[in-house]
């Protein structure tokens, strides 16, 4: 069996997330596709991050296994795959490797403007809230964040985990040119020259957290939402009801994922 850790690129935009599931379009299910085109023997595939529906990526792991002896390159898989996904680069990798397991850090953006008329295509990588937004307030509250802390009322319920603490390493609320960030990637800006990044990197993520966090920073930003009552969210004892949506899945992106 050959074993290879491929970096991924891709638009989730016009797909249900990155995991395979029968009959519906994913990412996985298109990867697996233009594999299957290229390699002459069976082949599965592996990822770091299950991401959701709508959810982009910079740099996902991917474990391909195969019995196929051929060389496997960036060129001859990118040959194979849609436009909306690119291999950035492929080596060989151990069998026991688990790109969920073995990972130390995940770091996912958020990218949100709250800028009224944004276009169609900004639209497809940038998220908006129509509110006026204070800023220092949301900054107070990313400040909680980082270190160990029960994330009980930022998740969506349903998910499989142990446990909902997590550790946060790092993360920030930055103005960010958001050409810069796309330059030389799938994705473009439009007529944005400036939007708000929120960066947050973690050992490990619940499901739609990040986006539940945006969603709740944002009620912050226009005043529903209290510092303090942000603070008796994540300090205090799980919540029947949030106040808030889960952000716009248009403005995530999956960074990178780091192992030692």
């Amino acid at each position: 069996m050959n074993y290879y850790k491929a970096i991924i690129q891709y638009d989730g935009t016009d797909r249900i997330g990155f995991q395979w599931q029968e009959g519906m379009p994913t990412i996985q299910g298109d990867l697996n596709l233009a594999l299957e085109q290229i390699l002459q023997a069976k082949v599965t595939t592996r990822s770091a991050s299950r991401t959701d529906k709508g959810v982009h990526a910079f740099g996902q792991v991917v474990k391909i296994s195969t019995e196929d002896p051929s060389p496997l390159d960036p060129a001859r898989l990118n040959a194979a795959l849609p436009s909306h996904i690119r291999c950035l680069a492929i080596s060989p990798c151990a069998g026991d490797f688990i790109p969920s397991v073995d990972q130390t850090s995940k770091e996912y953006r958020y990218l949100f403007t709250n800028t009224p008329g944004v276009s169609g295509q900004d639209q497809r990588y940038i998220a908006q809230t129509p509110y006026p937004l204070n800023i220092d307030h949301m900054q107070t509250c990313i400040d909680m964040l980082r270190g160990r802390n029960d994330f009980r009322n930022f998740w969506s319920i349903g998910g499989i985990s142990n446990t909902t603490i997590r550790d946060i390493l790092e993360c920030d609320l930055a103005l960010i040119d958001p050409r810069e960030l796309f330059q030389d990637t799938l994705f473009t800006a439009g007529q944005i020259t400036s939007c708000w990044q929120f960066r947050i990197v973690g050992k490990g993520f619940l499901k739609h957290m990040v986006r539940h966090l945006v969603g709740a920073l944002w009620m912050v930003g226009n005043g529903r939402l209290t510092v303090e009552d942000f603070s008796g969210l994540l300090h205090g004892e799980q919540k029947e009801q949030r106040p808030w949506k889960k952000a716009d899945p248009r403005g995530l992106y999956l960074l990178k994922v780091s192992y030692e």
